[in-house]
């Protein structure tokens, strides 16, 4: 049976649902340390532990329907760009910690 995604959309659900897992975790490991971090963090630590159920959740309605909706697509892609988009601007403005104590 011939999808949207053509041969493509079960790799595209379980990256989906990779990446989703791993950025679940990490939005919640930062916001289980609220109090011994500064509020920029705390903020990119809530971004992650939204974004990242929504990658999840999406990349599981992709497997459900088997890949003939779009909406779960954009919804991944989405919650992709506002992690990685989180992770860039936390960086670049020095909130988010990039090496240990010096």
């Amino acid at each position: 049976m011939e999808t949207r995604l053509g041969r493509a959309w079960p790799v595209v659900a379980i990256i989906a649902i990779f990446f989703g897992f791993l950025i679940s975790k990490l939005g919640y490991s930062t916001l289980r340390e609220w109090s011994a971090i500064g509020a920029g963090y705390s903020f990119c630590g809530m971004l992650w532990a939204l974004a990242g159920p929504v990658m999840f959740v999406a990349g599981c309605w992709v497997l459900l329907t088997l890949g003939r909706r779009s909406m779960p697509l954009w919804l991944a892609g989405a919650g992709s760009i506002v992690a990685g988009g989180t992770l860039v601007v936390g960086v670049l403005s020095h909130v988010v910690p990039c090496s240990g104590p010096s």
